[in-house]
């Protein structure tokens, strides 16, 4: 008997158990805090980051040795209550197989070799691709596409930075007037300085992926909800924070998904 499925099941509990604990530090103790932790639970026990936050008793045993009296109620507490909703849910979906649409996709960028690829892979992938060659041509095909809709057409616009006519950041602004919820990914050979523009001019935080990169970060990055739930985290509590700390928090959720 196969157990590819029971293994494949664990890792995505792993994962989900990972996600709720290193949401929960990085709420409560900011990025620094988060790693300053994780550095003294490596010592304590002689184990990898990974297997501290994908074990939940291990965990628990450690933050107690650091935290003492407070680890139950301000830290354990929270994490199992939301631990005990992925149980749930993943009861559920085991009742009820859920059929996953195909993303659509919209992408601005003015080399049309990178176009090409990503077309070729993305639709490899059963995604639904809509090309444009500059920000301008982005936002008439944004408009275009989610004219009449009921719901939003496009599960993520990737954008180039630099664009002749119309940036990405300008495409963004102009998209963002329409659909303030939409998903974006930006594509920039200067991760912290595209970062700091996102986050000036826009007063929020937007995924940002840094050149040269392979699709199969990009894809991962395009499938990983917990990424712009993580992000929409940081922009409901922005008003509490400076643009350097916001900075930090968006790249730690980054940098902690690859």
């Amino acid at each position: 008997m196969s157990t590819s499925g029971t293994e494949s099941n664990e890792s995505k509990y792993e994962s989900q158990i990972s996600e709720i604990i290193q949401g929960e530090l990085i709420d409560l103790y900011g990025g620094n805090g988060y790693k300053s932790i994780m550095q003294t639970m490596k010592k304590i026990c002689g184990k990898s980051e990974n297997e501290i936050i994908t074990n939940y008793e291990l965990f628990a045993e450690l933050a107690e040795g650091v935290f003492g009296r407070l680890a139950e109620s301000k830290i354990l507490e929270p994490i199992k209550l939301e631990i005990s909703k992925i149980g749930e849910e993943n009861i559920q979906q085991e009742e009820k197989p859920v059929q996953k649409e195909n993303l659509r996709l919209l992408i601005a960028d003015d080399e049309p070799e990178i176009l090409e690829l990503y077309k070729l892979f993305l639709e490899s992938k059963g995604r639904e691709v809509v090309l444009t060659s500059d920000g301008r041509k982005c936002v008439d095909a944004y408009k275009r596409f989610n004219q009449g809709q009921t719901k939003d057409y496009f599960d993520a616009v990737i954008l180039d930075q630099k664009m002749p006519f119309m940036t990405g950041l300008q495409a963004a602004v102009e998209i963002l007037k329409i659909n303030p919820q939409q998903r974006m990914i930006f594509a920039s050979g200067y991760l912290e300085k595209t970062l700091l523009e996102v986050l000036t001019r826009l007063d929020r935080a937007i995924a940002v992926i840094e050149k040269p990169f392979s699709l199969d970060v990009l894809n991962h990055l395009i499938n990983n909800t917990a990424v712009f739930e993580k992000l929409e985290k940081i922009n409901i509590n922005q008003e509490e924070k400076d643009v350097n700390q916001k900075m930090l928090e968006v790249m730690t959720v980054l940098q902690n998904q690859f």
